[in-house]
Protein backbone atom coordinates (compact mmCIF):
# COMPACT_ATOMS: atom_id res chain seq x y z
CA UNK A 1 0.00 0.00 0.00
CA UNK A 2 2.95 2.16 0.83
CA UNK A 3 4.27 1.92 -2.47
CA UNK A 4 0.91 2.10 -4.38
CA UNK A 5 0.76 5.41 -2.13
CA UNK A 6 4.02 6.53 -3.52
CA UNK A 7 3.30 5.51 -7.33
CA UNK A 8 0.18 7.59 -6.93
CA UNK A 9 1.90 10.90 -5.22
CA UNK A 10 4.42 10.87 -7.96
CA UNK A 11 2.02 10.85 -10.59
CA UNK A 12 0.41 13.49 -9.03
CA UNK A 13 3.37 16.02 -8.96
CA UNK A 14 4.11 14.90 -12.76
CA UNK A 15 0.70 16.20 -13.88
CA UNK A 16 0.83 19.28 -11.67
CA UNK A 17 4.42 20.34 -13.05
CA UNK A 18 2.69 19.61 -16.38
CA UNK A 19 -0.57 21.78 -15.59
CA UNK A 20 1.61 24.54 -13.93
CA UNK A 21 3.70 24.38 -17.71
CA UNK A 22 1.09 24.45 -19.99
CA UNK A 23 -2.21 25.36 -17.94
CA UNK A 24 -3.68 28.38 -19.07
CA UNK A 25 -5.85 30.60 -16.52
CA UNK A 26 -8.88 31.22 -18.74
CA UNK A 27 -9.39 27.20 -19.38
CA UNK A 28 -8.11 26.50 -15.49
CA UNK A 29 -11.54 28.93 -14.23
CA UNK A 30 -13.54 26.97 -17.09
CA UNK A 31 -12.33 23.66 -15.41
CA UNK A 32 -13.03 24.84 -12.07
CA UNK A 33 -16.62 26.00 -13.01
CA UNK A 34 -17.42 22.36 -14.27
CA UNK A 35 -15.39 20.62 -11.35
CA UNK A 36 -16.79 22.56 -8.70
CA UNK A 37 -20.63 22.07 -10.25
CA UNK A 38 -20.36 18.22 -11.34
CA UNK A 39 -17.57 16.60 -8.70
CA UNK A 40 -19.20 18.35 -5.62
CA UNK A 41 -18.78 17.02 -1.92
CA UNK A 42 -21.74 14.43 -2.56
CA UNK A 43 -20.02 13.01 -5.04
CA UNK A 44 -16.48 12.90 -3.79
CA UNK A 45 -14.90 14.13 -0.45
CA UNK A 46 -12.26 13.22 1.74
CA UNK A 47 -12.12 14.15 5.25
CA UNK A 48 -8.80 14.77 6.85
CA UNK A 49 -9.33 16.10 10.63
CA UNK A 50 -10.61 19.61 10.17
CA UNK A 51 -10.40 19.89 6.52
CA UNK A 52 -12.67 17.90 3.78
CA UNK A 53 -11.39 18.09 0.23
CA UNK A 54 -13.01 18.24 -2.62
CA UNK A 55 -11.74 18.15 -6.67
CA UNK A 56 -13.03 21.34 -6.87
CA UNK A 57 -10.99 22.65 -3.89
CA UNK A 58 -7.77 20.81 -4.46
CA UNK A 59 -7.95 22.56 -8.35
CA UNK A 60 -8.37 25.58 -6.82
CA UNK A 61 -5.41 24.95 -4.77
CA UNK A 62 -3.73 24.68 -8.10
CA UNK A 63 -4.97 27.86 -9.81
CA UNK A 64 -3.30 29.41 -6.51
CA UNK A 65 -0.06 27.89 -7.57
CA UNK A 66 -0.43 28.79 -11.08
CA UNK A 67 -0.91 32.18 -10.35
CA UNK A 68 2.47 32.11 -8.57
CA UNK A 69 4.51 30.47 -11.34
CA UNK A 70 2.90 32.86 -13.66
CA UNK A 71 3.91 35.68 -11.38
CA UNK A 72 7.20 34.63 -11.37
CA UNK A 73 7.94 33.45 -14.99
CA UNK A 74 6.13 36.61 -16.85
CA UNK A 75 3.03 35.48 -17.55
CA UNK A 76 0.85 37.67 -14.95
CA UNK A 77 0.14 40.59 -16.67
CA UNK A 78 0.01 43.99 -13.86
CA UNK A 79 -2.70 45.93 -15.56
CA UNK A 80 -4.07 49.29 -14.83
CA UNK A 81 -6.94 49.01 -12.25
CA UNK A 82 -10.50 50.21 -13.87
CA UNK A 83 -12.92 51.63 -12.18
CA UNK A 84 -15.03 48.06 -12.06
CA UNK A 85 -11.82 46.57 -10.37
CA UNK A 86 -11.95 49.41 -7.57
CA UNK A 87 -15.57 49.14 -7.51
CA UNK A 88 -15.70 45.32 -6.90
CA UNK A 89 -13.11 45.46 -4.35
CA UNK A 90 -14.88 48.23 -2.13
CA UNK A 91 -17.80 46.22 -2.39
CA UNK A 92 -16.30 42.94 -1.12
CA UNK A 93 -14.23 44.86 1.72
CA UNK A 94 -17.48 45.90 3.26
CA UNK A 95 -18.70 42.53 2.89
CA UNK A 96 -16.00 41.02 4.63
CA UNK A 97 -16.15 43.67 7.35
CA UNK A 98 -20.14 42.92 8.12
CA UNK A 99 -19.41 39.30 8.17
CA UNK A 100 -16.65 39.89 10.79
CA UNK A 101 -18.98 42.10 12.77
CA UNK A 102 -21.32 39.45 13.27
CA UNK A 103 -21.15 35.65 14.47
CA UNK A 104 -19.75 33.18 11.81
CA UNK A 105 -21.43 30.24 13.47
CA UNK A 106 -24.86 28.76 12.15
CA UNK A 107 -27.39 30.27 14.24
CA UNK A 108 -30.55 28.34 13.57
CA UNK A 109 -31.77 24.82 12.27
CA UNK A 110 -30.78 24.90 8.29
CA UNK A 111 -29.17 28.43 7.91
CA UNK A 112 -26.10 27.85 5.66
CA UNK A 113 -22.95 28.58 7.07
CA UNK A 114 -22.08 32.14 6.97
CA UNK A 115 -17.71 31.49 5.85
CA UNK A 116 -18.36 29.03 3.04
CA UNK A 117 -21.60 31.21 1.52
CA UNK A 118 -18.83 34.16 1.63
CA UNK A 119 -16.67 31.81 -0.25
CA UNK A 120 -18.22 29.91 -2.49
CA UNK A 121 -20.72 33.20 -3.33
CA UNK A 122 -18.04 35.96 -3.75
CA UNK A 123 -14.52 35.65 -2.44
CA UNK A 124 -13.55 32.32 -4.95
CA UNK A 125 -15.72 33.94 -8.23
CA UNK A 126 -13.82 37.54 -7.66
CA UNK A 127 -10.37 35.20 -7.31
CA UNK A 128 -11.19 33.91 -10.86
CA UNK A 129 -12.19 37.13 -12.47
CA UNK A 130 -9.29 38.59 -11.01
CA UNK A 131 -6.72 35.67 -11.64
CA UNK A 132 -8.75 36.16 -15.85
CA UNK A 133 -8.08 40.02 -15.31
CA UNK A 134 -4.26 39.71 -15.36
CA UNK A 135 -3.28 36.71 -17.45
CA UNK A 136 -2.65 37.19 -20.54
CA UNK A 137 -6.05 36.34 -22.70
CA UNK A 138 -6.58 36.68 -26.77
CA UNK A 139 -8.91 34.34 -29.15
CA UNK A 140 -6.52 31.91 -29.70
CA UNK A 141 -6.30 31.20 -25.94
CA UNK A 142 -10.00 31.61 -24.82
CA UNK A 143 -11.59 28.95 -27.56
CA UNK A 144 -10.58 26.04 -25.22
CA UNK A 145 -12.08 27.32 -22.50
CA UNK A 146 -15.42 27.68 -24.44
CA UNK A 147 -15.30 24.52 -25.68
CA UNK A 148 -15.40 23.46 -21.83
CA UNK A 149 -18.22 25.63 -21.52
CA UNK A 150 -20.32 24.60 -24.23
CA UNK A 151 -19.44 20.58 -23.33
CA UNK A 152 -20.77 21.46 -19.64
CA UNK A 153 -23.95 23.18 -20.72
CA UNK A 154 -24.64 20.04 -23.61
CA UNK A 155 -23.69 17.70 -20.53
CA UNK A 156 -26.43 19.85 -18.22
CA UNK A 157 -29.05 20.21 -20.69
CA UNK A 158 -29.23 16.23 -21.30
CA UNK A 159 -29.12 15.90 -17.65
CA UNK A 160 -32.04 17.93 -16.92
CA UNK A 161 -34.13 16.00 -19.53
CA UNK A 162 -33.09 12.30 -18.10
CA UNK A 163 -33.96 13.74 -14.84
CA UNK A 164 -37.45 14.60 -15.68
CA UNK A 165 -37.82 11.73 -17.85
CA UNK A 166 -36.58 9.47 -14.97
CA UNK A 167 -34.19 7.80 -16.37
CA UNK A 168 -31.91 7.39 -13.51
CA UNK A 169 -29.44 4.76 -15.16
CA UNK A 170 -28.30 7.06 -17.47
CA UNK A 171 -27.80 10.14 -15.35
CA UNK A 172 -24.47 10.93 -13.88
CA UNK A 173 -23.58 11.76 -10.90
CA UNK A 174 -25.83 9.12 -9.42
CA UNK A 175 -26.54 11.25 -6.17
CA UNK A 176 -28.57 13.77 -8.24
CA UNK A 177 -31.22 10.44 -8.26
CA UNK A 178 -31.47 10.64 -4.06
CA UNK A 179 -34.30 12.57 -3.01
CA UNK A 180 -32.91 13.03 0.41
CA UNK A 181 -29.81 14.60 -1.16
CA UNK A 182 -30.24 18.72 -1.81
CA UNK A 183 -33.64 19.96 -2.72
CA UNK A 184 -35.99 20.25 -5.67
CA UNK A 185 -36.44 16.97 -6.45
CA UNK A 186 -38.84 16.36 -9.16
CA UNK A 187 -37.50 19.43 -10.88
CA UNK A 188 -34.61 19.10 -13.17
CA UNK A 189 -31.94 20.25 -10.19
CA UNK A 190 -28.59 18.81 -12.04
CA UNK A 191 -25.67 17.52 -9.59
CA UNK A 192 -25.69 20.80 -7.68
CA UNK A 193 -28.85 19.20 -6.86
CA UNK A 194 -30.66 22.83 -6.93
CA UNK A 195 -32.49 24.14 -9.57
CA UNK A 196 -31.82 27.40 -9.53
CA UNK A 197 -27.86 26.40 -9.69
CA UNK A 198 -28.21 24.28 -12.44
CA UNK A 199 -30.49 27.00 -14.12
CA UNK A 200 -27.50 29.72 -13.43
CA UNK A 201 -25.16 28.00 -15.08
CA UNK A 202 -27.44 26.90 -18.43
CA UNK A 203 -27.90 30.71 -18.58
CA UNK A 204 -24.44 31.27 -18.44
CA UNK A 205 -23.37 28.60 -21.23
CA UNK A 206 -26.35 29.93 -23.30
CA UNK A 207 -24.68 33.58 -23.13
CA UNK A 208 -21.47 31.82 -23.97
CA UNK A 209 -22.47 30.40 -26.97
CA UNK A 210 -24.07 33.31 -28.26
CA UNK A 211 -22.21 36.25 -27.65
CA UNK A 212 -18.51 34.08 -28.24
CA UNK A 213 -19.58 32.67 -32.10
CA UNK A 214 -20.63 35.83 -32.80
CA UNK A 215 -17.71 37.52 -31.88
CA UNK A 216 -14.65 35.09 -33.11
CA UNK A 217 -16.75 33.27 -35.58
CA UNK A 218 -19.64 36.12 -36.96
CA UNK A 219 -19.40 34.56 -40.63
CA UNK A 220 -18.57 30.85 -39.72
CA UNK A 221 -21.17 28.50 -40.93
CA UNK A 222 -20.52 25.67 -38.71
CA UNK A 223 -20.45 27.41 -35.60
CA UNK A 224 -23.97 29.01 -36.39
CA UNK A 225 -24.71 25.15 -37.21
CA UNK A 226 -23.44 25.04 -33.78
CA UNK A 227 -25.29 27.26 -32.27
CA UNK A 228 -28.72 25.90 -33.65
CA UNK A 229 -27.85 22.45 -32.41
CA UNK A 230 -27.29 23.58 -28.87
CA UNK A 231 -29.72 26.04 -27.84
CA UNK A 232 -32.62 24.08 -28.09
CA UNK A 233 -30.91 21.82 -25.75
CA UNK A 234 -29.35 24.24 -23.13
CA UNK A 235 -33.28 26.19 -23.28
CA UNK A 236 -35.04 22.76 -22.64
CA UNK A 237 -32.58 22.42 -19.71
CA UNK A 238 -33.72 25.93 -18.55
CA UNK A 239 -37.14 25.02 -18.84
CA UNK A 240 -37.37 21.73 -17.09
CA UNK A 241 -35.95 23.65 -14.18
CA UNK A 242 -39.27 24.82 -13.50
CA UNK A 243 -37.68 28.32 -11.98
CA UNK A 244 -39.50 31.76 -12.91
CA UNK A 245 -36.38 33.59 -11.88
CA UNK A 246 -33.65 31.36 -14.01
CA UNK A 247 -36.62 31.48 -16.78
CA UNK A 248 -36.69 35.09 -16.47
CA UNK A 249 -32.93 35.33 -16.59
CA UNK A 250 -32.92 33.78 -19.94
CA UNK A 251 -35.46 36.05 -21.13
CA UNK A 252 -32.67 38.92 -20.21
CA UNK A 253 -30.00 36.95 -21.95
CA UNK A 254 -31.84 37.23 -25.12
CA UNK A 255 -32.74 40.83 -25.27
CA UNK A 256 -29.14 41.78 -24.13
CA UNK A 257 -27.93 39.49 -26.99
CA UNK A 258 -30.21 41.26 -29.50
CA UNK A 259 -29.70 44.88 -28.42
CA UNK A 260 -25.84 44.27 -27.80
CA UNK A 261 -24.90 41.69 -31.16
CA UNK A 262 -27.89 42.97 -33.70
CA UNK A 263 -27.71 46.51 -35.31
CA UNK A 264 -29.88 48.63 -37.46
CA UNK A 265 -33.34 47.85 -38.16
CA UNK A 266 -32.77 43.75 -37.87
CA UNK A 267 -32.66 45.00 -34.28
CA UNK A 268 -35.28 47.12 -34.34
CA UNK A 269 -37.21 44.10 -35.62
CA UNK A 270 -36.35 41.43 -33.37
CA UNK A 271 -36.89 43.68 -30.02
CA UNK A 272 -40.30 44.85 -31.50
CA UNK A 273 -40.96 40.93 -32.14
CA UNK A 274 -40.17 39.97 -29.14
CA UNK A 275 -41.81 42.30 -27.11
CA UNK A 276 -44.77 41.64 -29.33
CA UNK A 277 -44.73 37.88 -28.77
CA UNK A 278 -43.98 38.08 -25.22
CA UNK A 279 -47.02 40.31 -24.55
CA UNK A 280 -49.44 37.84 -26.46
CA UNK A 281 -47.20 35.03 -23.88
CA UNK A 282 -48.25 37.03 -20.87
CA UNK A 283 -51.99 37.09 -22.01
CA UNK A 284 -52.53 33.94 -22.34
CA UNK A 285 -50.07 31.66 -20.77
CA UNK A 286 -49.32 34.48 -17.83
CA UNK A 287 -52.00 32.76 -14.59
CA UNK A 288 -50.02 29.54 -15.54
CA UNK A 289 -47.00 30.86 -14.31
CA UNK A 290 -48.47 31.68 -11.71
CA UNK A 291 -49.05 28.30 -10.31
CA UNK A 292 -47.75 24.79 -12.49
CA UNK A 293 -46.78 21.88 -10.73
CA UNK A 294 -43.41 21.34 -9.83
CA UNK A 295 -41.80 18.88 -7.68
CA UNK A 296 -45.18 19.24 -5.26
CA UNK A 297 -48.60 20.63 -6.14
CA UNK A 298 -50.15 23.49 -7.81
CA UNK A 299 -51.12 25.27 -4.80
CA UNK A 300 -48.04 24.78 -3.19
CA UNK A 301 -45.94 26.47 -6.12
CA UNK A 302 -48.88 29.19 -6.37
CA UNK A 303 -47.86 29.89 -2.26
CA UNK A 304 -44.42 29.81 -3.14
CA UNK A 305 -45.33 32.88 -5.50
CA UNK A 306 -47.44 34.27 -2.78
CA UNK A 307 -44.44 33.99 -0.41
CA UNK A 308 -42.44 36.57 -2.35
CA UNK A 309 -44.70 39.35 -0.56
CA UNK A 310 -43.52 38.12 2.77
CA UNK A 311 -40.13 38.44 2.15
CA UNK A 312 -40.44 42.04 1.14
CA UNK A 313 -42.67 43.01 3.29
CA UNK A 314 -40.14 41.58 6.39
CA UNK A 315 -37.24 42.94 4.15
CA UNK A 316 -38.61 46.23 4.23
CA UNK A 317 -39.24 46.14 7.81
CA UNK A 318 -35.74 45.04 8.99
CA UNK A 319 -34.06 47.59 6.15
CA UNK A 320 -36.23 50.34 7.86
CA UNK A 321 -34.92 49.76 10.96
CA UNK A 322 -31.45 48.89 10.38
CA UNK A 323 -30.98 51.12 6.97
CA UNK A 324 -27.27 52.14 7.05
CA UNK A 325 -25.11 48.82 7.79
CA UNK A 326 -27.62 46.34 7.89
CA UNK A 327 -27.44 43.19 9.90
CA UNK A 328 -25.02 41.46 8.74
CA UNK A 329 -23.93 39.04 6.13
CA UNK A 330 -26.24 35.96 6.10
CA UNK A 331 -27.83 37.15 9.51
CA UNK A 332 -31.59 37.57 7.44
CA UNK A 333 -33.13 33.57 9.36
CA UNK A 334 -31.34 34.85 12.20
CA UNK A 335 -32.70 37.99 13.16
CA UNK A 336 -36.72 37.98 11.29
CA UNK A 337 -38.07 35.90 13.54
CA UNK A 338 -39.28 38.92 15.69
CA UNK A 339 -41.03 40.41 12.41
CA UNK A 340 -42.74 37.02 11.32
CA UNK A 341 -44.99 37.81 14.10
CA UNK A 342 -46.21 41.23 12.84
CA UNK A 343 -49.94 40.23 13.09
CA UNK A 344 -50.85 44.33 11.51
CA UNK A 345 -50.76 42.43 7.59
CA UNK A 346 -52.65 40.13 6.43
CA UNK A 347 -49.92 39.04 4.46
CA UNK A 348 -48.88 34.98 5.77
CA UNK A 349 -45.93 35.98 7.07
CA UNK A 350 -44.99 33.08 8.86
CA UNK A 351 -44.91 31.12 5.66
CA UNK A 352 -41.55 32.05 5.09
CA UNK A 353 -40.50 31.09 8.76
CA UNK A 354 -37.21 28.51 8.21
CA UNK A 355 -36.42 29.61 4.96
CA UNK A 356 -33.46 31.37 3.33
CA UNK A 357 -34.24 34.95 1.66
CA UNK A 358 -35.20 34.29 -1.78
CA UNK A 359 -34.59 38.05 -3.30
CA UNK A 360 -30.93 38.54 -3.88
CA UNK A 361 -31.32 42.11 -3.85
CA UNK A 362 -33.30 42.70 -0.90
CA UNK A 363 -30.89 39.94 1.41
CA UNK A 364 -28.20 42.18 -0.49
CA UNK A 365 -29.66 45.37 1.37
CA UNK A 366 -30.94 43.29 4.72
CA UNK A 367 -27.84 42.07 5.53
CA UNK A 368 -25.33 44.92 4.43
CA UNK A 369 -27.55 47.99 4.42
CA UNK A 370 -27.66 50.65 1.59
CA UNK A 371 -24.00 51.08 1.96
CA UNK A 372 -23.37 47.18 0.37
CA UNK A 373 -26.32 48.46 -1.77
CA UNK A 374 -25.26 51.01 -3.44
CA UNK A 375 -21.55 49.72 -3.52
CA UNK A 376 -22.99 46.86 -5.47
CA UNK A 377 -25.07 48.83 -7.61
CA UNK A 378 -22.22 51.35 -8.79
CA UNK A 379 -20.20 47.76 -9.35
CA UNK A 380 -22.83 46.27 -11.29
CA UNK A 381 -23.29 49.31 -13.43
CA UNK A 382 -19.40 49.94 -13.66
CA UNK A 383 -19.30 46.14 -14.91
CA UNK A 384 -22.29 46.98 -17.49
CA UNK A 385 -20.10 50.34 -19.04
CA UNK A 386 -16.73 48.58 -19.25
CA UNK A 387 -18.70 45.80 -20.75
CA UNK A 388 -19.95 48.40 -23.57
CA UNK A 389 -16.90 50.32 -24.02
Amino acid sequence: MVLVGCLTALAACVWFVLVLRYNDMVVGAAIFLTVTSIFTSDFLAVHTGSMTLTLDRVWLFCLVIQLVYNFKTGRFVLREFQTSDICLAAFLAWLVARTLMEPLGEQIKGQPSTVMHLLNGYLIPAFLYWLIRFSRVDKKRIQPAIIILLIFGVYLGMTAFLEIAKMWSLVFPKHIADPTIGIHFGRARGPMIQSVRLGVCLNLCLAVLWTCVWWLHPKSKLAWGLVIAISPILLLGIYLTYTRSIWMGAAAIVIISMFTLLEGKIRAVALGGLFVSTVVAGLIIGPSLVAFKREYSEAETRESTYMRAAFAYVSWQMIFDRPIMGFGFNQFQVYNRPYLDDRTTNIRLESIRGYVHHNSYASLVVDLGLIGGVLYGITVIAFGRSTIE
